[in-house]
């Protein structure tokens, strides 16, 4: 990477995005507030995203997540004159920089911005290289350029649109090559989606993600996991999936607790899932699946383990609120029975009748039938 920021930004950079090492967390937090402290803008800009979440900092490295202060960071280094501070929050959802706009001086423009961005990416700066990807892949050089659909005719832009995906596809593949492992995820949905016209390449998309799994990328590790259960290897699914989980990937918690609970790929142990399954809720706790999952062991119980219909009832709630009906069927028979709630038999059957090919909501519908017919003689 070539050195166009200070070396203590470089230096943290390398710690965060590269080699990802949360060991040299701290070390690197300290290198940019050092360098943010001596008035360096790009510090001030990096040091904010640290702490947006995991969007914009791989899980392993257990950043909190701070917006009011990521925020302020990047309020500093728009009065310090990052060219890359204006670059990345120029478009940064909620953020309202001062004077509501993010072209300070020494910049008179969003196109002057860009340049100088530009530049930096064309001396070897790879993560500006990653930022210009990002307004290739996102269309927002279309603002940074001045360009519009009305300016240039709809045909025109249409092409642009294409002519830029396959420019953000080539710059996060050079990213990926440097072992910048941020780059993967709009690569890969560009890959599978054919975004704007490019050509769904799914093989290519699937060896990517095997780099990212190769990387130590939780998510893409979580992901071949998915693939080698699929192919009913599942040592090599459950080894994946504890990868995942010890690069902080909390859905392979989910991954792992399905392995093991009712209808699982793996004999049953309902000990087991519950500890991957809790494992996840504590950090996903408003996950539908991690809500279902469990809401599932505690209704039907099994293997020494008691059902507790209110802590059923609590989670199947939260998910068919969260809009999973997947359980609607304990759901309806909680309803229906007055288990770990009051009974509503309306609210019953409006459940049973979401899947009303279940067993539990086939036997719930017709005994609601049964006590309807009884009732009106």
């Amino acid at each position: 990477m070539a050195a166009l920021f200070d070396e203590r930004v470089e230096q943290a950079i390398q710690i965060i995005w590269f080699d990802r090492d949360p060991d040299r967390r701290e070390q690197a937090l300290a290198l940019l507030r050092g360098a943010a402290n001596l008035g360096d803008g790009d510090a001030f800009y990096f040091l904010g995203r640290c702490y947006l979440g995991k969007s914009y900092v791989d899980p392993v490295m257990e950043m909190p997540v701070d917006t009011p202060f990521a925020f302020e960071c990047f309020h500093q280094s728009l009065i310090f004159e990052s060219a890359v501070g204006m670059f990345g929050t120029m478009y940064q959802e909620g953020y309202q920089p001062p004077d509501g706009t993010s072209v300070h001086l020494p910049y008179h423009s969003k196109k002057e911005i860009w340049n100088a961005v530009s530049q930096m990416a064309e001396q070897g700066q790879v993560f500006c290289k990653f930022m210009i990807a990002n307004a290739y892949y996102y269309c927002t050089a279309a603002d940074f350029l001045g360009i519009t659909p009305e300016g240039v005719g709809t045909k025109r832009y249409e092409r642009l649109q294409y002519e830029w995906t396959a420019t953000a596809v080539r710059l996060y593949e050079e990213c990926l090559a440097r072992g910048l492992g941020i780059a993967l995820p709009n690569l890969v949905d560009i890959l599978r989606t054919g975004r704007h016209g490019a050509p769904v390449q799914r093989q290519r998309a699937k060896n990517y993600i095997h780099i990212g799994a190769d990387m130590g990328i939780g998510a893409y590790e979580r992901i071949v996991g998915n693939e080698y259960r699929d192919d009913d290897e599942l040592d090599k699914a459950v080894e994946m999936y504890e990868r995942a989980v010890s690069h902080k990937d909390d859905y392979a918690y989910y991954c792992l607790g399905r392995l093991y609970t009712y209808n699982g790929a793996m004999p049953l142990d309902l000990k087991k899932a519950l500890s991957y399954l809790e494992k996840g809720y504590a950090n996903l706790p408003d996950d539908a699946g991690f809500c279902n999952l469990l809401g599932e062991i505690y209704f039907r119980g099994g293997e020494d383990i008691k059902p507790n219909y209110e802590q059923a009832f609590l989670l199947l709630s939260k998910a068919y609120f969260k809009g999973s009906t997947w359980g609607s069927d304990m759901l309806g028979t909680c309803y229906l029975n007055g288990l770990g709630t009051a009974p509503n038999l309306n609210m019953a059957r409006k459940l049973f009748e979401l899947h009303p090919r279940k067993p539990l909501a086939a036997g719930g519908l017709r005994r609601l039938e049964s006590n309807k017919k009884t009732s009106s003689k």
